[in-house]
């Protein structure tokens, strides 16, 4: 059984063509001086399940919307901006 709440930031278990897309963004994002971070890529759909229950049937904030994400194939990543203040 798959750990619902680990969170996999690993841009090697993206699609060939996602991890390309992720390098090049993260590349151009470098240049501009945008010190970003991956915060999510690949989910199982367990996870998106999980994440999908919050704020509905279990306890917190909303994070998601659907059930359908293309985090589960492999097709998506999320980032933050790592703001110093």
């Amino acid at each position: 059984m798959t750990d619902v709440t680990k969170i996999c930031r690993d841009i090697s278990q993206l699609d060939k063509v996602a991890q390309e897309a992720c390098n090049l963004f993260l590349s151009e994002c470098k240049k501009t001086g945008i010190d970003i971070f991956i915060t999510e890529t690949y989910r199982s759909q367990a996870r998106q399940d999980y994440l999908y229950a919050q704020g509905r049937t279990r306890s917190g904030q909303k994070v998601t919307w659907t059930r359908n994400s293309r985090h589960t194939s492999r097709l998506a990543w999320d980032i933050a901006v790592n703001k110093l203040i």
